[in-house]
């Protein structure tokens, strides 16, 4: 629980200016969260992956975005507002998608 727990912290910190561009933040949520573990599931059995291995990889790719492309958005000086609520967002919606996606998955 330390884990997401940071991640939501990091996130409510970096967004704790205001929550503005929710549209594009809840798209990019949106496709790192289920996009994204759906496109490495069909990869996996496409390419015939052990199933232990898939599932590993599914979950992970179900994971939320990650505080590193604050730190690159930042860097570049692009779209940083928009990176830190859609950390905030997939961190919070990750305490659901997650154990559901394991579920699914059968770990």
């Amino acid at each position: 629980a330390a884990t997401p727990g940071a991640l939501f912290a990091i996130g409510a910190s970096l967004a704790g200016r205001s929550l503005a561009r929710l549209a594009p933040a809840g798209w990019l949520s949106f496709a790192k969260l289920g996009l994204h573990p759906l496109a490495v599931g069909l990869a996996a059995w496409a390419l015939q992956v052990d199933p232990f291995a898939a599932g590993v990889m599914v979950v992970a790719a179900g994971l939320p975005v990650a505080g590193n492309v604050y730190i690159l958005a930042q860097h570049f000086g692009i779209a940083q507002q928009r990176v830190s609520t859609a950390i905030l967002i997939s961190t919070a919606g990750s305490i659901v998608t997650l154990p559901v996606l394991m579920v699914l998955i059968g770990v």
